[in-house]
């Protein structure tokens, strides 16, 4: 026996107007929820200070460069740039906190501001300086270093490992070097290499994310040979194993394992130079160690969706004075 139940044209507009109708209330009760203190303040004309909100997500670079770009932004503003005690940062490096509830509203109050989203995450967008100087919340990955040029001394230092991470990464390079029986001299010279690899091709490849081919490791790391005595390669990956199998035989590099990531980023940050493959997190680490930094020349596939994040010209991407190699 068929049970189902068939509306007819009037109850079928009473329902979807039941539905809307509760929705609307719905959305209300969480304007006003959230809403509703600051909205009060504004009214009765209760000084405060304006507010910046950035939407923190990814892994520990794209926080990097969305904490860089609200710094800039709130500084340039004049406002306070929020950052939720979850967040990660503050327990990796000297940044602290800063809740709306550290200063009496709702900790959704971000939800309540006019919202503008990033449409190039690896390019820059001058329309951001023009934005007006009220309550704001972006929404993207920003990864353009034109954003805090301005800012990079104090961001810098803000971007200094907490004891427990330096410690542990300089133990972790003391070792490297006891047991690869290499001294430290005014000569000697030691290259970070991050290489990212295994995620990109399981999870993003129908996006568009290249990933550096062997022959582009062998290549950057020639540069180096053919610069320095014996430079050493300290290396870091999310693909041990095809990073094992590539780099087999090879005396003058060490593979490390078993880090958490910001370990791995302060033990790369502690060399000399730069080898990074594609990703946000080989960028942070050649930004913190400030030599020279090899980068693959494709990061996209042409004609991709990850290819519409970059501007046509790389530099609002890439660091000024870092070398493209394929």
């Amino acid at each position: 026996m068929n049970m189902s139940i068939k509306l007819n044209g009037k109850a079928s507009i009473r329902y979807l107007f039941t539905v809307a109708a509760l929705f609307c209330v719905y959305y209300i009760y969480l304007y006003f929820s959230r809403c509703g203190k600051i909205l009060f303040d504004d009214f009765i004309g209760k000084p405060r200070p304006n507010f910046f909100c950035v939407n923190f997500v990814g892994g520990l670079a794209n926080h990097m460069f969305q904490y860089a770009f609200g710094y800039a932004m709130a500084e340039s503003r004049n406002s306070q740039l929020i950052v939720q005690r979850t967040n990660m940062l503050t327990k990796y490096f000297d940044i602290s906190s800063n809740t709306f509830e550290d200063h009496g509203y709702n900790s959704e109050t971000c939800w309540c501001f006019r919202t503008r989203e990033n449409d190039k995450n690896c390019g820059y967008d001058e329309g951001m300086d023009r934005l007006p100087l009220n309550d704001l919340s972006i929404i993207g990955y920003v990864q353009s270093w034109k954003y805090w040029r301005k800012n990079e001394n104090k961001l810098r230092k803000l971007f200094t490992f907490n004891d427990n991470i330096t410690i542990e990464a300089q133990n972790q390079l003391r070792s490297i070097l006891t047991q690869k029986n290499i001294k430290i001299t005014q000569d000697q010279v030691i290259v970070g290499v991050h290489i990212r690899n295994g995620d990109y091709t399981r999870k993003f490849g129908g996006y568009g994310y290249n990933i550096a081919p062997k022959e582009y490791i062998f290549s950057a790391m020639k540069y180096f040979k053919e610069r320095f005595i014996n430079p050493f390669f300290i290396v870091c990956t999310n693909e041990v194993i095809w990073t094992k199998r590539v780099l087999s035989g090879m005396t003058d590099v060490y593979i490390s394992e078993g880090n958490s990531a910001p370990v791995d980023m302060a033990l790369l940050s502690l060399t000399n130079h730069t080898i990074m493959t594609v990703g946000t997190y080989g960028w942070m680490v050649a930004w913190l160690t400030r030599g020279i930094t090899i980068y693959y020349k494709y990061p996209y596939v042409q004609g991709s969706e990850f290819a519409s994040q970059f501007h046509s010209n790389y530099s609002d991407h890439f660091y000024p004075g870092w070398i493209a190699m394929e």
